[in-house]
């Protein structure tokens, strides 16, 4: 390489990492595609976005959800899943990660095996398991392999009340003392804390509710009547990697998520879909 290609490289590189330097944090996304946009990735971008993040996708898996439910699942090639994650990790600054739809266990191997490689990142898992209309996005084996081998590694898993019920092999939670023994069982896998949402809980309320080694902590919130509620689980996760990835502690990006999307839903709470509207 001659010295004036080295000089206009030299050139390049530094205009380069200048824009990156002003750029907003980078989040990168693993997760399933909704074409009807509600939910999944494009949930995640919205969320990401609001909360001043730059959105990076990974897609696991191509969905196609009417207001029927869904209706078909492609899932991508874990191989092709390793190649993108891989390359956009090692690319772009990356300040934070969420994992979304992982579908089965050969994705959620393949996913562990290279953010591992990458510790130093925050990590929010969203262990999604089934869509707002109950078609199952994970199996069995990617269940035992999201539990044994990718929460061990996040900094924290949001599980809603059903979720936390499949991760830790209980017939139900039926009450406060029985969530704070579930949350604690996750705990012990080794992530670094968990979030139970409480959209499935009865009455009113729907706190959410932080478990870590250093206790329990309340986040209130209030019941919206509203139809509009896809995309929930995956809008509050990624609004909480934004907040990771713009340099808020857990606790100060879980507050900020959750009234976001809390204002989001009644916001839209009236607005007209075929069938279930998205929340964000």
């Amino acid at each position: 390489m001659g010295p004036a290609i080295r000089s206009v490289t030299s050139r390049l590189l530094k205009i380069r990492f200048t824009i990156l330097a002003g750029h907003p944090p980078f989040v990168l996304t693993v997760s399933g595609s909704d074409a009807s946009g509600g939910s999944g990735l494009q949930a995640d971008n919205r969320a990401i976005l609001n909360r001043g993040g730059f959105p990076l996708n990974v897609v696991t898996a191509l969905t196609l959800q009417t207001p029927t439910g869904v209706q078909s699942i492609d899932t991508c090639d874990p191989e092709q899943v390793r190649l993108h994650l891989s390359g956009l990790l090692k690319s772009y600054p990356v300040k934070s990660i969420k994992t979304g739809m992982l579908g089965n266990g050969g994705m959620v191997k393949v996913v562990t095996e290279v953010i591992s490689q990458f510790r130093q990142i925050p990590l929010v898992v969203d262990p999604v398991m089934r869509s707002t209309s109950g078609c199952s996005l994970l199996d069995e084996d990617g269940i035992r392999e999201l539990k044994n081998e990718l929460l061990p590694i996040c900094d924290l898993v949001t599980p809603n009340l059903t979720e936390l019920t499949e991760l830790t092999g209980r017939d139900s939670i039926l009450s406060g003392s029985d969530e704070s023994d579930a949350a604690r069982q996750l705990l012990e896998t080794g992530c670094g804390a968990v979030l139970v949402k409480g959209g499935h809980r009865k009455g009113d309320s729907v706190s959410d509710m932080l478990y870590s080694r250093d206790g329990k902590q309340e986040f209130p919130g209030q019941r919206v009547d509203t139809p509009n509620t896809r995309g929930t689980g995956c809008s509050l996760a990624s609004a909480i990697a934004a907040g990771l990835a713009g340099g808020r502690d857990l606790q100060t990006a879980i507050e900020r998520a959750k009234s976001m999307v809390q204002n989001s839903l009644e916001l839209h709470k009236d607005d007209l879909w075929p069938g279930s509207g998205p929340a964000l």
